[in-house]
């Protein structure tokens, strides 16, 4: 009898070790993410915003062992996928993919986006970048100055494209800065925009470096001017405003990464980090760069300082009236 009991202490002892190995690993199994991650953009696929997002979400789902599914919720100037992120639950599988218009020129240009900003959480910040200055490809406008002399000549009755606030704003301070005035014309995407720029629909629209450098590269259209401070490495030869003559002028524009609000901390570090990474990578910046995009690492305290000094930009101007909201 005490054989018994010692056989059968040794095979309880041996089940409990051999499940007790077993603990570790089925816990990290259930760890984040057990699903796949959907990343919402608010543009339109092919847009600036969405080649971006795809590069980052495929790079980024190899870290993760999990695919990153991109949705593409185009509209209200990125509003619907933004609400889309709000209303998710917060378990670090719905994402958006943020331009800088999202979360702070948007709460100046809509009378109810359906959102606020603390229905988010910061994850990263990963790329940086201008918008450009553009007009038609065989347009007779061949620099700034010679496009702010026709916007003069036409007296308030030219037209530009505005797919998104960054781009309405960039258009309200150029013209502000110069005296001039045009009737904006709403778009739900760039590439629209650009349609109907190379169609004559519109004279100029400021478009994001991503979707305007190829267009350009081909002829299709002219850019005259770079937001930035300083010129983009993929587009040396293209002046910034500032230079061309629009003195003080500097806007950016910023991609980030938000999760919403209630994500476990455990879920974001891990997003954190492996955005940064990807961000920080070599390849990256190549990629980046090519898109005339520059890579801008930064973790979720750094997110949000840029969050801050853009919307007070924003402030600035809508206090100014030179961007007033929609319905």
């Amino acid at each position: 009898m005490p054989e018994i009991s010692r056989r059968t202490m040794a095979i309880v002892t041996l089940s409990l070790a051999a499940a007790g190995g077993s603990l570790p690993r089925l816990a990290w199994a259930q760890e984040f993410p057990v699903r796949p991650i959907r990343i919402f953009v608010g543009q339109a696929a092919g847009s600036g915003s969405d080649v971006l997002c795809r590069y980052f979400a495929e790079e980024v789902g190899k870290l993760a062992g999990q695919p990153m599914i991109v949705e593409n919720r185009p509209g209200a100037g990125g509003n619907l996928a933004t609400q889309a992120v709000a209303s998710a639950r917060g378990d670090g599988h719905a994402l958006l993919f943020s331009t800088s218009n999202s979360l702070t020129g948007n709460f100046f240009l809509f009378r109810n986006v359906g959102f606020k900003l603390e229905d988010f959480a910061p994850v990263a910040s990963v790329a940086e970048t201008g918008v450009a200055l553009a007009v038609k490809g065989d347009s007779a406008i061949t620099d700034v100055a010679e496009l702010t002399t026709f916007l003069r000549q036409k007296q308030g009755k030219a037209r530009y494209g505005a797919p998104t606030s960054t781009a309405l704003t960039a258009a309200e301070l150029y013209l502000d800065l110069t005296g001039t005035a045009a009737v904006r014309v709403p778009y739900r995407s760039a590439p629209q925009a650009l349609t109907d720029l190379t169609g004559g629909e519109i004279d100029f629209f400021f478009v994001d470096a991503v979707t305007g450098l190829g267009p350009a590269r081909r002829g299709q259209i002219r850019l005259l001017g770079v937001t930035t401070r300083d010129r983009l490495e993929a587009a040396p030869d293209l002046p910034t405003m500032h230079e061309a003559g629009v003195t003080g002028y500097e806007l950016g524009a910023w991609f980030g990464i938000f999760a919403p609000a209630g994500t476990p901390a455990s879920a974001r570090e891990k997003l954190t980090q492996w955005f940064v990474e990807i961000a920080q990578r070599p390849a990256t910046k190549e990629f980046l760069l090519r898109a005339g995009v520059e890579p801008l690492p930064g973790a979720p305290e750094a997110l949000m300082k840029i969050v801050a000094a853009h919307t007070e930009t924003y402030r600035r101007l809508a206090s100014a009236g030179k961007i007033k909201p929609q319905d």
